[in-house]
């Protein structure tokens, strides 16, 4: 694997199931182990190792294999990295993101927001500011009109970047 794919794959691990998922995904590497491996291999208990996996399977990250033992009866599973599937999330992911970013620009190009200027006070629309005679309810100032030109314009260039690199 290339350094970049190792990013993403253990951020893409992360997001899926936390900080044992990323140990799960290192200790894999290019391999099929059993899940008692990645547990020892990993330093986690088996269950959480078993969790972290099936958390991974579910987000198609890892493949899973299994095989009866012929002494016990018992299934063992096998796991191994699926490659395959990074692209397909990261690319879902990112329609995701676009249509919540649309979401936002949209909201933004239809209202007018009001701010009263104080850090940690938030902006309110039109309605909101007139509900409270354009004072703010949180510190008492008086709320202005807000411009949002610039939230516009990199909402603009966001969607503009992600929709190229879906189109890629």
């Amino acid at each position: 694997m290339i350094p970049l794919e190792e990013d993403v794959l253990e951020f893409i691990a992360w997001v899926i199931g936390g900080d044992e998922a990323v140990r799960v995904i290192r200790v894999l590497g290019e391999k099929e182990m059993s899940d008692e491996e990645i547990a020892r291999k990993a330093n986690l208990k088996e269950d959480v190792a078993r969790r972290a996996l099936y958390n991974l399977y579910q987000g198609l990250l890892v493949r899973m294999r299994r095989e009866r033992d012929e002494e016990t009866g018992r299934y063992k599973f096998f796991w191994s990295l699926n490659l395959d599937q990074v692209e397909a999330i990261v690319r879902d992911w990112k329609r995701k993101i676009l249509k919540k970013l649309e979401a936002m620009l949209e909201h933004e190009q239809n209202n007018q927001f009001f701010f009263c200027g104080t850090p940690g006070c938030r902006r309110y629309t039109f309605d909101e500011a007139y509900e409270h005679m354009f004072r703010c309810p949180r510190c008492g100032r008086p709320l202005e009109f807000y411009d949002n030109s610039k939230e516009i314009k990199a909402l603009k260039a966001k969607i503009k970047q992600i929709k190229a690199e879906l189109e890629a």
